[in-house]
């Protein structure tokens, strides 16, 4: 019964929503999914913001910058969903920021990759607690270390397996990772088996000792991580 409420907003929005931008789609109410299209008045989605930061749905989620998934599952860049009253009030993202995108973090990319090869890998260690990560190089740094191959009784030499996931503020996982490529042909049971060692590498490094800085500029972005099977058979 809620489907057609959601029809009558969706035309609603088509009448009296400017043309400011294209929305794509996102949760309404009830979690029913707003088709992609002009922004529906009076009601604005949460998500996530910057810095992983949990947005509930609601008038305090107008103009804070949001990730969304795009045409062709894109994630795009952060940014406040378009609407037509923009007078109303809204979230801060940092005390002193407001909605100011500019108070952001800027230079990281809004997508990382990464390739941990398995010709040198030793036994996976989690990263020193100690030692906070301050920066890319050492976010790398921590994900090769964590790796560790499977044996090679149950490896397939020249394996090939991407994922993509992203990280709280906390360090932890933002979500389970979600395997974006295999190498064609690869048998069922060799998937899964580099798969989880994949994600017992994630949760051998998690939760990560982010340094305050850069857990602000790396959350919620998304790691496109590939794992290469590359040691000699």
């Amino acid at each position: 019964m809620a489907r057609p409420s959601i029809v009558a907003l969706a035309a609603l929005a088509a009448l009296n929503a400017p043309a400011a931008g294209q929305m794509p789609e996102t949760p309404g109410p009830g979690g029913i999914p707003i088709a992609p299209g002009r922004p529906v008045p009076g009601y604005t989605p949460g998500g996530i913001g910057p810095g992983g930061i949990d947005v509930a749905p609601g008038p305090a989620a107008r103009n804070v910058p949001m990730y969304r998934i795009g045409p062709g599952g894109v994630v795009m860049p952060p940014r406040p969903d378009p609407r037509g009253d923009q007078e109303t009030p809204s979230a801060r993202l940092a005390p002193g920021c407001g909605t100011d995108p500019s108070c952001l973090p800027e230079g990281i990319p809004q997508s990382l990759q990464l390739t941990i090869t398995s010709r040198d890998a030793g036994p996976g260690r989690a990263p020193a607690p100690d030692a906070p990560i301050n920066s890319i190089v050492d976010l790398f740094a921590a994900l090769r270390t964590c790796w560790e191959p499977p044996v090679r009784q149950h490896a397939q030499p020249g394996a090939q397996m991407a994922v993509r996931f992203s990280f709280k503020r906390s360090g932890e996982l933002m979500g389970a990772p979600f395997v974006t490529y295999t190498t064609p042909g690869t048998p069922t049971q060799s998937r899964q088996t580099y798969r989880n060692a994949i994600i017992a590498a994630l949760k051998r490094c998690a939760p990560l000792p982010l340094s305050p800085s850069f857990s602000a500029a790396i959350a919620g972005r998304p790691l496109n991580v590939r794992y290469v099977d590359d040691r000699p058979s």
